[in-house]
């Protein structure tokens, strides 16, 4: 399990620093950057099929006071979170099963990360669920 956390988190800088690169399209410049999950479903991509089946992954969230627009399949207030104090913010498409986000706190979470077999198409494979709530401050 340990070996295999480490190639996720190996897998997933990878991924980030190949996102945060930067490519000109049409005379323009656009950042490309990937949300956690789609960092995540990246390293999944790497994995043979019986190992991503095993997968279970618990880390630490923060999540940022205020919901920010973004877009999905349309649309809708996104999370910011990170996954460390001192990592730029993301934005987080899907919810953590569990948990009540309320606008004018951030939070310190516990998650676990499952795979989702068969996600819809315009929905996330993996499933972030709340493990434990560590703190909540009024912002």
């Amino acid at each position: 399990m340990c070996r295999k956390f480490g190639f996720i988190v190996v897998a997933m800088v990878g991924v980030f620093l190949f996102a945060s690169c930067k490519k000109k399209h049409n005379k323009q410049e656009h950042s490309v950057q990937l949300t956690i999950e789609e960092q995540y479903n990246a390293a999944l991509d790497s994995l043979p099929l019986e190992e991503v089946e095993e997968l279970e992954d618990i880390f630490t969230l923060f999540i940022a006071s205020e919901l920010v627009d973004c877009v999905g399949v349309a649309p809708q207030k996104c999370m910011q979170v990170k996954q460390s104090l001192d990592a730029p913010w993301e934005l987080m498409y899907s919810q953590i099963e569990g948990f009540e986000y309320q606008p004018g706190y951030e939070y310190k979470l516990e998650v676990r990360s499952e795979v989702v077999e068969n996600p819809p198409m315009d929905s996330s494979g993996v499933r972030v669920i709340l493990v434990k709530e560590i703190s909540k401050e009024k912002k």
